[in-house]
């Protein structure tokens, strides 16, 4: 192993150890007294965030980013995309899979609809950075063209593209909708205001936001913590056909601002009316402010 692979070899076996703690406090969860778990939860919170400034200081930036595609003469297009893994070497989208431990950072959008284009032939085992975003569709849903019949197993969309993440960092979005996909790993959130999220994923932990919509699976207790007017509803059965909705605790949260025995005001369950309206996410890229303005407005949660 050369030198300058040493520091992010290190690097990914802390990221392994601390995934294996954060799973091991998460198939703890209800056994341990509420005041005891929060004391685990914050101490877990203070390790990721110094394992993510430890990232920043060894990972050279600017390798992994979502970029804008130019707009088109004819109209105002604010639809973007992940271009192809750029690398020192060239581009992933080579004949043999390739594999690599950077993160992928998305920020400072406003008014976009953004995808993830897909990387032929290509496996990245990484962390997600997403923030900062205001008025955006964030839909990083397996494009349809790639499922196929036999192409969902365990409640996952199977292709030639894979995005293996092994944790979502998320912050400071405001009016916007995230659509990702069901991840083995953890989705931490902190504040979010008015937005509407689909996700899936082990361990989901939000901080510090309000009118938020969550269409979520997961297989452990969700966290919410100086959280308000959360409502929480399974992940849409057509996205992951497999999924087993009667096995997800997305209705089994634990707000750690509220540790009494009494339920908790801050969060309540999605209505029907509510739920059937997921069905119309907008799974193909919208063109124009308008068009995303008109989405959201029909997507995001409605609070007085």
């Amino acid at each position: 192993m050369s030198p300058e692979s040493q520091p992010q070899a290190g690097l990914h076996e802390l990221s392994i150890e601390v995934a294996k703690l954060a799973k091991s406090l998460t198939d703890a969860t209800g056994s341990l007294p509420s005041y005891v778990q929060r004391q685990y939860e914050q101490q877990l919170n203070a390790l990721e965030v110094a394992l993510a400034d430890l990232r920043a200081s060894i990972v050279p930036k600017a390798k992994f980013a979502f970029k804008r595609k130019a707009p088109a003469a004819s109209s105002q297009l604010t639809t973007s995309t992940l271009p192809t893994v750029e690398t020192t070497s060239g581009n992933l989208s080579c004949p043999t899979p390739q594999t690599s431990t950077s993160n992928l950072a998305l920020s400072s959008r406003s008014f976009e609809y953004i995808t993830l284009e897909p990387l032929q032939n290509s496996i990245m085992q990484q962390d997600m950075t997403i923030s900062d975003l205001d008025h955006c569709i964030v839909n990083l849903i397996p494009p349809a063209k790639l499922v196929k019949d036999d192409a969902v197993q365990d409640g996952r969309v199977h292709g030639s593209f894979s995005l293996d993440i092994s944790a979502i960092h998320v912050r400071n979005l405001t009016d916007t909708v995230l659509l990702l996909p069901s991840i083995d790993g953890s989705v931490l959130l902190h504040d979010l205001s008015r937005c509407t999220l689909v996700l899936g994923c082990h361990q989901f932990r939000m901080h510090a936001s309000n009118n938020v919509d969550v269409f979520l699976t997961i297989p452990s207790n969700p966290v919410i913590e100086h959280c308000s007017y959360v409502r929480f509803s399974a992940y849409p059965t057509f996205l992951a056909p497999s999924l087993d909705e009667k096995t997800s605790k997305h209705l089994c949260v634990q707000d750690f601002s509220h540790i009494r025995s009494t339920p908790s005001p801050h969060w309540s369950v999605l209505s029907d009316g509510k739920e059937r309206s997921a069905l119309n996410l907008p799974l193909v890229p919208l063109s124009n402010r308008v068009e995303i303005s008109n989405a959201l407005e029909k997507l995001l949660p409605q609070y007085p």
